[in-house]
């Protein structure tokens, strides 16, 4: 009996597709982790653009960026939930908790606010934001 018309691929045909699958994975693969890096970044400069606009208000009706307009002192290390207009919600994210969140430094008449991932792959990603708007990362 011969058998004609053969149906299948052949060892060589296979060997060429998972080659092709294997560069597209490699070129693939660090594209999407450069992407994962932009959107941590995106997002903390996101959380922090919105204290420092509600620092901005509140220093434009006391003239002072170490006290709410209730007298009450902000200081290094509050988190930023403590800033009048600024609630957990606005700093809870894909990457960062509100806890990550924080003062680093305050004074009259500037601050440097701070992001420092604590879980998972943010960890010893460290992002600040200072009344002139210079976004400094570092560990990303």
């Amino acid at each position: 009996m011969v058998v004609r018309g053969r149906r299948g691929f052949t060892l060589v045909e296979l060997m060429v597709v998972a080659v092709i699958v294997a560069v597209l994975a490699s070129v693939a693969i660090p594209m999407m982790s450069g992407s994962k890096k932009r959107a941590m970044v995106t997002e903390a400069q996101a959380a922090l653009g919105m204290a420092r606009s509600c620092l901005r208000a509140m220093y434009a009706e006391t003239r002072d960026y170490s006290r709410d307009p209730g007298g009450n002192a902000l200081e290094a290390g509050d988190p930023l939930t403590v800033i009048p207009g600024v609630s957990a919600g606005d700093l809870a994210g894909k990457f960062f908790r509100e806890a990550d969140y924080t003062i680093q430094t305050i004074s009259r008449d500037a601050y440097v606010l701070q992001c420092v991932g604590s879980t998972g792959e943010t960890v010893g990603v460290t992002i600040t934001l200072d009344q002139t708007g210079a976004l400094m990362t570092t560990g990303i």
